[in-house]
Order: structure tokens, then sequence, then C-alpha cells
């Protein structure tokens, strides 16, 4: 699932090519991305300008003329493509973009089919739909990170993967935040010290940055909206790196399953909680150079 830094590059790339046009026409492909009726998206679209694109967590928004923004979640494997008009349809392309005196096409491809479009009319500045959500981790500060996390009572991974807890953090940022953390992804929230947490909260900011700079991970379907992968693939410690030497200390990392998700870690490096010995565990080495909850 294209997570914060993936999300905050196409972002990116769509304010450069697509932002201050107006839409002329939208082709509903597959009405079942659309909440609502594919009728109502496409009358309500036409005319429309751009006036600015953001990001909400994994969330996309178009900020249109007349008070209206449309969102775009991706989903697991969803894409935003700017084309030109013309272009062959690539597999798997559910809705089509069209605007007005301009060759230019966006086009949302989906091939699991769980990304989702939807939308609202509203000028104030908090959106309904998104009103549930956590707040951003590049703008929450350590404290109240800290306090978030110690009013819990939860595995810290899948935590730190709740949308209404801090949006944006999926599974490839949660592990590699948690390896260099040192943490074990089971370890309790409130299990955790304010130094420890605050060595997290830097390391979340940290990850997801250099990935941002990397403009991403490309581990399976990822491009940016013109088609280009990122490159952060090549610089993580843990994710996908099973069996492979961790970096600090060389012990192989192993793949645990943690709330339902598979999760890269260190068992030397990352002490897991007493009682809760995972696949590997070993005892925690002295002087890693890391710190250890």
């Amino acid at each position: 699932m294209p997570e914060l830094p993936e999300v905050e590059t196409i972002v990116r790339g769509l304010r450069d090519r697509v932002k201050n046009l107006e839409f002329s026409k939208v082709e509903v492909r597959l009405g079942k991305c659309i909440r609502g009726s594919k009728q109502s998206l496409i009358q309500l679209l036409r005319g429309r300008k751009v006036l600015g694109i953001d990001r909400r967590g994994k969330n996309i928004i178009f900020r249109l003329s007349g008070g209206v923004f449309l969102f775009i979640h991706l989903g697991m494997s969803g894409r935003l493509r700017v084309v030109q008009g013309g272009t062959p349809l690539e597999k798997h392309t559910h809705v089509i973009f069209s605007f007005q005196n301009h060759p230019r096409q966006l086009r949302f491809v989906d091939p699991r089919q769980f990304g989702r479009l939807f939308w609202e009319k509203g000028m104030g500045e908090e959106l309904i739909a998104l009103s549930r959500l956590g707040p951003e981790p590049l703008g929450i500060s350590a404290l109240e990170f800290s306090q978030r996390v110690r009013a819990k009572s939860r595995e810290i991974k899948p935590l730190l993967l709740d949308q209404h807890f801090l949006a944006g953090v999926g599974n490839i940022y949660a592990d590699e935040s948690l390896y260099r953390a040192g943490i074990h992804p089971r370890r309790k929230s409130d299990s955790l010290e304010k130094k420890t947490l605050f060595r997290l909260h830097q390391v979340v900011q940290e990850v997801l940055k250099e990935s941002i700079r990397a403009k991403g991970t490309s581990v399976r379907s990822y491009v940016d909206a013109t088609g280009s992968t990122g490159a952060f693939q090549n610089f993580l410690r843990a994710y996908g790196r099973e069996g492979e030497p961790c970096g600090v200390c060389g012990t192989p990392i192993v793949r645990e399953r943690v709330g339902g998700r598979s999760s890269f870690l260190c068992p030397r490096c990352q002490r897991p909680p007493r009682g809760r010995a995972g696949k590997g565990s070993l005892p925690p080495r002295k002087n890693s150079g890391k710190i250890v909850a």
C-alpha cells in the first residue's frame, strides 16, 4: 500500500502537472471505486478548476473551485498517472479525467480494486471525510507523540499502523522506525519510557523524510505520477530483509506476524517483551549502538 512518502511524492508530481487545469470530462469505467454514484461525480467535476492538491495521511485531496474537495485513497495497489491523451489504456484503468483545452489526462489505475474516490462540499478548514484521522507524523511534537503512545495499552506496531492514532504510517515505515529505535513491535505502548518514545518520534520522522527525498519505496507496484519508481527500497534496513544480516549486530533479520501483519526485525537488537520471545529471538547484544527499550 502506498504510505505517506509515496502519497506525498505523488501529490508533488500532480501539483506540477494538473494544478490550475479545468476538468472537462470524467469517464468512470469501474463504479465500485466511487463512493456515491458515478453520475454524481461526473456532473460534480465538469468545469471545476483544480486550485490545489494536498495530502492528509494516505489521502490525496484535490481542492476544486466552488468549495468542492475530491479525495482519492489509493488502497493497496492504486496509482494516479498523468499521461498524454490517446496513450493506450493501461490494464485496470478505472477512472479517466480529461481537462479543458489540454492534452493531458489523469488516470486512476488499481489492479486490486481497494482504492476509492469520494468527495464533499465545504468552505471550512475541517474536512468531515477525514476528521477521524490522527495527527500527521511529520507535524506532531515529540511530547505529544509520547503522551499519546503512553495513554494506550497496545502493542506498539499495531498502534503506529492505526490511522486514527497517527495518519500516514504503514507497514514498511513502522518496521523501519522500530528497527532503528531498537523497539520490538510487540512491546506494549504504555511500557515504553519517555526517552525511548522521544527516540522513536525522531526516527519515524527521519525515515519518512529520507523516503520522501528518495521519492518513496517501490517494492511492488508503486510508481509516481509520471510512472517513475522510488528508490528508498535500496536503503531499507529491516523491511523485506528476512535472513539477511542486521547492519548493527550481524544477526539474521527475522519475520514475525504482529497484529496480523508481517513484521521484519532483528531478534537481538529489538528485545521482545517478557514471555513473548519470537522466532529466532536472542539475548540482547551489549553495546550495539542502538537504544534498546
